[in-house]
């Protein structure tokens, strides 16, 4: 017994000295280093685009981004910092417009096959259902993520989609899980079988708790749900060390770092949209696990990135299989298509939509939300190709006649008006969703946003607030009448519920025609039948009362 403890003295003694000399004499483990890679919201922008961005403190127009440029600095920076010790993450909204549509997210997919660690889904890549992006994932070796999303009941995506991923870097074991945005339900086309926990703070608890539990050093956080989310999630969960951003777009220069509520820290950051930039994170982690140091940069792909061979072979195949823009007409006048515009007055471009809706359905009320209409830019007066029209509509909806009573299309409407943000608004304004503010035909509307919005419940499914913001509609120069049935023509998007249209989502399929007429062919015919075009602000939609300065 005596021997026992007297070498237990011995060993302990020896442990104590050792360790002494080796923090003395500079032996000491050095911290781990490691890289994360990421982009955001690359919106299936496989070419190079053009874009300003400042250089030298100076707005300048360069030619930017591209899936080769993107891979080659991937792949070179890996080298450089070394391919065990480096990571790529992208936060989603990867498929979007023509591309994706042509090809069902594919040229994406083999990008991040060659170069990704994790993937966090967006919202985008459910815009042409589970389906399509489970077919995608067919083609991919890459991880998707996202904790907050349930998809067991959904055969396309079963076993596709799990909540978190651990990695080993050197000593270090990283814990990542991602996160959706919420209301990504009534963003896109989840389907009826997808189902979204709306609870962010909740479910990232337990990601911690349970990543923690599995020996986690370092736990980071693949999210699609927008800066100030990201900033808010941080601030109310303890242990998300890194969170990696996406959906709002923010070119994020300096790290935000977010205090915890047991006093650590989160650091966040994201890199703008459509690959623009490439976010680079190193960070240095302690053998006792916590982040020492660390330093972001953000590499503009400008022509200066040398691309990957391979990658720009894919890209010129696509492209090639790409089918070529056709002249469709012309407009004597520009199309204003700035989401300040479109989502919150009457628009010229919103009266030619829903005008061309009616055209192609021989409906006589058409409505389609301002956020499906795109571009943030003026369209120059000119001429209108294939391509002008899938840059103004991206997503490819087709259009649905429905059946509405006069009440329900009140409700309808009444959404619409509660897009917009008032002066006096008593709601949260991240809370809005400006791009469900309605483009009309047919109809003259008076809105006064000093009265009250309409609101839903806490998963965007069901009306608590009515809503009186509409005060006036007029159909063929009669009021609206509350009994009786319309006739409207919407597109496919909101006639499932999308942008918390829950009163044309919770409409019974025998009070739906789905005519399969994509916006884009109703746009090319009624351009081709009426050119030159030539739309105007006819005084359909009046808004009184002020409204707070345009956020989105």
């Amino acid at each position: 017994m005596r021997k026992s403890i007297k070498l237990l003295v011995v060993l302990t003694v020896m442990v104590a000295l050792i360790g002494s000399f080796v923090v003395v004499n500079g032996f000491r483990l050095p911290p781990q280093r490691i890289t994360i890679l990421t982009t955001s919201d690359f919106q299936s922008q496989i070419t190079p685009f053009k874009t300003k961005v400042y250089i030298n403190g100076v707005k300048t127009k360069v030619e930017v981004g591209g899936s080769a440029r993107l891979v080659g600095l991937v792949k070179e920076l890996k080298r450089k910092n070394g391919n065990a010790s480096t990571l790529f993450f992208t936060s989603g909204d990867d498929f979007i417009g023509p591309v994706f549509r042509a090809f069902g997210g594919i040229p994406t997919t083999f990008m991040w096959d060659q170069i990704a660690d994790a993937w966090e889904p967006g919202n985008h890549e459910f815009d042409l259902g589970p389906e399509t992006l489970g077919k995608a994932l067919d083609y991919s070796t890459v991880p998707m993520i996202c904790a907050n999303l349930d998809v067991s009941n959904e055969p396309a995506l079963k076993g596709k989609i799990q909540p978190d991923i651990i990695k080993i870097v050197g000593n270090v074991k990283l814990g990542i899980f991602g996160l959706i945005t919420p209301n990504v339900n009534i963003l896109t086309n989840l389907g009826k079988n997808v189902k979204v926990n709306p609870d962010l703070v909740s479910v990232a608890n337990e990601e911690v708790k349970k990543l923690k539990g599995e020996g986690a050093d370092i736990i980071i956080a693949v999210t699609h749900i927008g800066v100030d989310a990201d900033k808010d999630l941080a601030s109310k969960v303890n242990g998300i060390d890194i969170i990696v951003g996406g959906h709002s777009h923010t070119l994020i220069t300096t790290p935000i770092v977010v205090k915890n509520p047991d006093g650590g820290q989160t650091i966040i950051v994201q890199d703008g949209a459509k690959a623009a930039y490439l976010g680079e994170l190193t960070f240095y982690v302690s053998r006792w696990g916590k982040i020492e140091k660390y330093n972001w940069t953000l590499h503009l792909l400008d022509s200066s990135v040398p691309s990957d061979p391979f990658t720009q072979k894919l890209v010129e195949y696509f492209e090639a299989k790409m089918p070529p823009p056709e002249k469709v007409g012309e407009t004597l006048v520009d199309l204003d298509a700035r989401k300040s515009v479109v989502r919150t007055q009457e628009a010229a471009i919103g009266n030619l939509f829903t005008d061309a809706m009616n055209y192609a359905v021989g409906t006589k009320i058409a409505v389609t939300n301002g956020g499906g209409i795109r571009g943030d830019k003026i369209y120059p007066k000119g001429e209108i190709t294939t391509a002008t029209l899938t840059q103004m509509h991206p997503f490819g909806n087709s259009i649905v006649v429905v059946q509405l009573t006069g009440k329900q299309f009140k409700e309808v409407l009444e959404r619409g008006a509660a897009a917009l943000r008032a002066k006096n608004d008593p709601r949260d304004p991240k809370t809005i969703d400006t791009g469900a503010f309605l483009q009309v035909s047919g109809i003259e509307e008076v809105i006064d946003v000093d009265k009250t919005p309409q609101q839903l419940d806490k998963t965007n499914s069901k009306i608590v607030v009515p809503g009186e913001r509409v005060v006036s509609v007029t159909i063929n120069g009669e009021p609206l009448d509350p009994d009786k049935t319309y006739t409207i023509a919407v597109n496919d998007y909101i006639a499932h519920g999308g942008d918390g249209y829950v009163t044309l989502g919770n409409l019974p399929d025998s009070a739906k025609n789905f005519t399969y007429v994509y916006l884009t062919d109703a746009l090319y015919k009624y351009i081709k039948a009426h050119t030159p075009i030539s739309p105007k602000i006819e005084g359909r939609i009046t808004i009184k009362g002020e409204l707070a300065g345009f956020g989105d």
